[in-house]
């Protein structure tokens, strides 16, 4: 079958090519599935050529509005016809080969990174939060929103960065997690943000229909107006699963990084922060960065990433830690999630409201591989895990009290003792305990044991 391209002369006496639509549609559907980055309809306008087509022309790129002309065309025609008929048309575009862009490196300039919340939140970065279904992941994020929009400091992480008042910022919501009215707003409200500055994003509005539909992650254009319109210094999407896309499996690193980096480069040019709410899955795994749902490669892409957990030493309270870092780590936060209730005032009543509050609780000795690797090793039984670790605290105090042990032996000790060598390792960094080599004579450096020693007691080389 093949194109029909026709010579249309226009008033000043000069030809221009015409195709329809639908033949055109052909084309770009097929590049789309052979993953070619140029739109034809890019060529096409670059020579003058004109789209029989009522769909606005500014707006060709919109794949979902060049299907809707294509019908029941989609598979008509074979793309490599509608190319041969471009690249007559078209010779030096359609056959230039594409030349590296390359840019020395002491032409950029350097500059440091700034945040929101020192090292946790990176300006103009995307960061994650996780954690287990119901453990308070969207309160949470709500408490975040409040900072930024009424430009409260965060608390301070670090004496040498101190957390400064700053100018309230607006937010982008994206969320089908929470209702807004029954409980989104009322959190605003309870935790002393600005409700005028966060705007909820509904999703995208179809303009030949009206309906308004789900917007994704792959909406640039849409997003791009959000940004511009707002200036937002938050992006936030919970749960990110829900916004990713069609055709795109968050299992699959190659489905999910060019999704990721696109919006990624976009949000950076405006100064805008991504945030990523995601679940924990199911399975328990020994690595705190491994838990939640999808590849591990959305953790790759992300500068910061933090989990929340269930403090193990009080049901009532949970710990916010750091998982991933590409600076800083910043100590583990408390975090109090107090239930209270509210009254309203109406006109001539009042309205009275469920929520929670998000109370900052002070720092945490334990990381998230801590909490992880209890909950591994123990099951999720909190009680179990505090009590083995503290038998391991106590073992080591004891075997380590008369000088340093050789590594090999303190292991076969702490087997008899029931210690195992996961929850000693683990005891080891809690009491400080340190590891080096043993100066054995006659044999190379690289070839002494290992030894570990307590630094209070004996210190200094051996």
């Amino acid at each position: 079958m093949s194109l029909s391209m026709q010579m249309q002369p226009e008033p000043d006496g000069t030809l221009k090519y015409v195709f329809p639509a639908q033949d055109v549609i052909v084309r770009v559907l097929a590049q789309r599935r052979n993953g070619t980055k140029r739109c034809p309809v890019e060529l096409l306008h670059q020579a003058g050529i004109v789209l029989a087509t009522d769909c606005n022309l500014r707006d060709l790129h919109d794949l979902e509005q060049l299907q809707k002309h294509a019908g029941t065309l989609r598979n008509g025609p074979a793309w490599h016809e509608i190319l041969t008929a471009v690249a007559a048309a078209l010779p030096n575009q359609v056959h230039a080969p594409w030349d590296p862009v390359v840019k020395d490196l002491a032409d950029y300039q350097m500059e440091p990174t700034a945040y929101l919340w020192y090292p946790a939140l990176p300006h103009g970065e995307p960061v994650g939060v996780d954690g287990d279904t119901g453990v308070g992941k969207s309160a949470l994020l709500v408490k975040l929103i409040c900072h930024i929009t009424t430009g409260t400091p965060f608390p301070t992480l670090f004496a040498d960065r101190p957390e400064q008042p700053f100018a309230p910022r607006h937010v982008l919501l994206c969320t089908y997690e929470d209702d807004m009215g029954k409980t989104v707003r009322p959190r605003v409200h309870i935790n002393g943000g600005d409700v005028h500055l966060v705007h909820n994003v509904e999703g995208k509005r179809d303009p030949d229909t009206g309906e308004v539909l789900p917007m994704t992650l792959q909406d640039l254009g849409t997003i791009e107006k959000l940004l511009k319109q707002y200036t937002p210094a938050l992006l936030a999407f919970d749960p990110l699963q829900s916004f990713l896309g069609p055709d795109v499996d968050m299992n699959r690193a190659g489905d999910t990084r060019p999704v990721l980096d696109a919006i990624s480069r976009l949000c950076k040019g405006y100064g805008c922060t991504l945030l990523y709410v995601r679940h924990n899955g199911k399975t328990q795994r020994s690595k705190a960065m491994h838990a939640p749902l999808g590849t591990v490669d959305i953790t790759g892409n992300l500068r910061s990433e933090m989990a929340l957990y269930k403090d193990p030493d009080d049901p009532e309270r949970r710990i916010l830690a750091q998982t991933k870092t590409n600076g800083r780590w910043a100590p583990s936060m408390y975090v109090k999630l107090v239930g209270v209730t509210f009254d309203v005032p109406l006109e001539d009543s009042f309205l009275t409201l469920e929520t929670v509050r998000v109370d900052w609780d002070g720092k945490s000795d334990l990381t998230a591989d801590d909490i992880t690797a209890r909950e591994t090793a123990h099951g999720n039984d909190t009680e179990e895990a505090n009590s083995a670790l503290e038998a391991a605290r106590e073992f080591l105090r004891e075997v380590l009290k008369d000088g340093p042990l050789l590594v090999d032996d303190l292991f076969a000790q702490a087997k008899k003792a029931g210690v195992s060598e996961k929850t000693l390792r683990r005891a080891k960094d809690k009491e400080r305990v340190k590891a080096r080599r043993r100066p054995q004579d006659g044999i190379p450096g690289n070839k002494w044991p290992w030894e570990w020693y307590d630094p209070t007691r004996h210190g200094g080389t051996p």
